[in-house]
């Protein structure tokens, strides 16, 4: 009878060293400087759209809301970077370590204005979690690094389980592989 076999199911992925990834302070410069550029854009469009037309119709509104969604999923994820991810020297990727499509993108967004978890749990989830992710990086499937960081290594994704607040989180992570120690007598002991 052979023994269990190993779910890689979900693929491989790769990591980055800890210092890689990006923590509390700079997401939250991140958060900050992204919705005033959000903001702004908003102020602009209405201030063009009273100036070409006194009536009040939906169409600026809907015109910002494209706008935001652009600058929050195509130009977040592109090589160029919103403004927020330039000025603390981010960029984000995928569990494979490229750039993540538009759906994913579009879906982390969702997640950052419709999931149950508000941005203050989100943020606080960076600091407490080992690779400084934010829960809706990791729901997304997605990391957030420096930005001339290089992957340290390739391992199996799986699903990371935790409780928190009295609710069961599960996600793919990476797991990178432990690391053996290898002790060798002599240097365990102490020998000289």
């Amino acid at each position: 009878m052979g023994g269990a076999q190993r779910d890689c199911s979900l693929g491989e992925g790769v990591y980055f060293s800890p210092e890689d990834y990006i923590g509390f302070r700079r997401r939250l410069v991140i958060w900050l400087v992204d919705l005033i550029v959000v903001c702004m854009l908003w102020v602009m469009i209405k201030i063009v759209s009273f100036v070409l037309t006194d009536e009040q119709d939906l169409t600026p509104d809907f015109i910002w809301q494209f706008c935001a969604w652009a600058y929050l999923t195509v130009l977040r994820s592109s090589p160029v970077r919103t403004v927020g991810y330039w000025v603390t020297g981010a960029r984000i990727v995928n569990l494979q370590g490229t750039r993540p499509s538009v759906f994913r993108m579009t879906y982390r967004l969702l997640l950052n204005l419709y999931s149950p978890f508000n941005i203050l749990y989100d943020l606080l989830w960076v600091g407490v979690d080992q690779d400084h992710q934010s829960l809706t990086d990791r729901f997304a499937g997605t990391c957030v690094v420096r930005k001339n960081s290089q992957p340290v290594g390739r391992s199996e994704i799986h699903l990371a389980y935790y409780t928190a607040l009295s609710v069961l989180y599960f996600y793919p992570c990476v797991i990178p592989p432990r690391e053996t120690v290898k002790m060798n007598a002599p240097e365990a002991v102490g020998e000289t």
